[in-house]
């Protein structure tokens, strides 16, 4: 018999790897979860094993929404059709934002060839994992927002004035769009100082992985970020705009034992031949106030 017939060495392998790698029975509760899957989700086995993929996890409201948020739905087809997917789906981390991976999820059968489970692997998107490298190096030099982990709002003027030089040889059109991060008062006053940092990492992670690898999101004014969308000309940033809100209540902490969320407000603006960083920010945060008073709606200015 060889070494490599002991069942210990595979599962050792699997546990090894950077990829994550689950495995789950017919009732989608974990049975296997490897230290790909911690790096990656940042929950230990400990906390996962045992538990169905479809609890609410880091879940909010009737837990529809579980650990492996939209995956679930792909894990439940692969069960039921017996066949393999590759789905593009986003995980919650343990800290509250969204990570976007590849996952591929394939059918375990048993000797009779009856579907017993699924085996799950999933991956960072390349554009993620190269964001990352890049993060810890801003870090290094000074330019990452301590508290909220995304670019400051010095290293996001320099990159405007940058775009802004660009426009003028180049007249490619780009935007800028002003988020507030809503009920951040309400928090505070609830939860102390400690809460509102920890949510505001989480929504500031969540729309870094939302966005598209050529833009860029960092820190604006206070409870604000900014988001450089590159080649998107004004019909292109309300639509922008909508894909980025729906994703900020997904960025959900837990906090002495409450799951916390917030919404978020967005103004915008596509650049203009005689624009500063400053004209540009400051029109773009005049549409953010004008569609917060108009009840929320998204304003996209196109003039002062």
């Amino acid at each position: 018999m060889s070494e490599f017939d002991d069942p210990k060495i595979f599962r050792a392998i699997l546990d090894s790897l950077l990829t994550g790698v689950y495995l789950v029975d017919s009732n989608q509760k974990v049975l296997f979860w490897n230290d790909g899957a911690e790096r990656i989700t940042g929950h230990l086995r400990q906390d996962v094993v045992g538990r169905s993929s479809r609890c609410d996890l880091l879940a909010k409201g009737d837990g529809n929404t579980c650990f492996v948020s939209d995956a679930t739905e792909a894990i439940v087809n692969v069960m039921r059709d017996g066949k393999p997917a590759v789905v593009n789906v986003s995980l919650r981390h343990k800290d509250g934002h969204r990570v976007l991976v590849r996952m591929r999820a394939v059918p375990i059968r048993n000797s009779h060839g009856s579907v017993i489970g699924a085996a799950e692997s999933f991956e960072e998107s390349i554009a993620v994992s190269n964001w990352d490298r890049r993060k810890k190096k801003l870090g290094a030099y000074g330019l990452l927002d301590p508290a909220t982990e995304v670019p400051s709002e010095a290293y996001m003027r320099s990159h405007i004035r940058e775009q802004i030089a660009t426009f003028g040889q180049c007249p490619i059109p780009f935007s800028v769009m002003t988020i507030r991060v809503d009920q951040i008062e309400d928090v505070r006053s609830k939860y102390g100082s400690g809460a509102v940092v920890a949510i505001l990492r989480a929504v500031g992670q969540t729309l870094e992985n939302s966005i598209r690898p050529t833009d860029l999101l960092g820190l604006g004014a206070k409870n604000q970020f900014l988001v450089i969308l590159t080649e998107c000309p004004a019909a292109e940033v309300e639509k922008v705009a909508g894909r980025l809100k729906r994703a900020v209540p997904y960025a959900e902490i837990k906090w002495w034992g409450e799951d916390l969320s917030v919404i978020a407000s967005f103004g915008g603006t596509t650049v203009k031949a005689e624009d500063t960083v400053e004209s540009i920010i400051e029109r773009s945060e005049k549409s953010l106030l004008e569609g917060i008073a108009a009840g929320g709606s998204f304003i996209l200015a196109l003039a002062d």
